[in-house]
């Protein structure tokens, strides 16, 4: 008796293992899933492994990033809404800024099949613009940080990276977690 119950628990444990490895290669659906899970799943079906695996990776620094750099947009639109009101893009922009404005609204009404942006003019700005931002309103701004370079250093570093996560490239470890901490500096720092 005590065989067959010891060679009962050996066969649940490789099939355990055997469950787990199909589910990691693609092969077989956890049934953990949600309806969502379940559509991702799928259609991410054709993908090699090492693309699904690197995607689930790339996820947690995308959203790193989604929560750095949009962090400092609603920074910089508070703290100058404060001084000039809603409209403040017009008086504390500068020509290029505008420019870039002008240009993705453009292309968005040639192009109104796909959804546009943000309606606030900071959304179409590129990140190092929001550096830019701070450091031409200096006055504003510094009471929140050590110096100019601090700002223009972790904005500049982290430009790099999300350039490589918005590119859909594979994120070095080491710069993910550059990317963490600039996001942890900035969260000590603004509170």
């Amino acid at each position: 008796m005590k065989e067959k119950l010891d060679s009962f628990m050996l066969k649940g444990v490789f099939s355990t293992y055997c469950i787990k490895d199909l589910q990691a290669k693609g092969l077989l659906r956890s049934p953990t899933y949600d309806n969502q899970e379940r559509k991702d799943h799928d259609l991410f079906a054709v993908a090699s492994e090492s693309i699904r695996t690197s995607s689930i990776i790339m996820q947690r620094y995308f959203r790193i990033l989604y929560v750095f750099e949009n962090s400092i947009r609603e920074f910089i639109q508070n703290t100058l809404v404060e001084v000039d009101g809603k409209d403040w893009f017009e008086k504390r922009s500068n020509r290029d800024m505008r420019n870039k404005l002008e240009e993705r609204k453009k292309s968005e009404l040639r192009n109104q099949w796909h959804t546009g942006r943000n309606e606030h003019p900071i959304f179409y700005m590129d990140f190092g613009d929001l550096s830019k931002l701070i450091i031409n309103h200096w006055e504003l701004f510094q009471d929140y940080f050590p110096d100019q370079a601090w700002i223009t250093s972790r904005i500049s570093d982290s430009e790099r990276t999300r350039n490589v996560i918005a590119h859909t490239n594979i994120l070095a470890a080491e710069e993910g977690q550059r990317l963490e901490m600039h996001l942890r500096d900035w969260i000590n720092q603004i509170g």
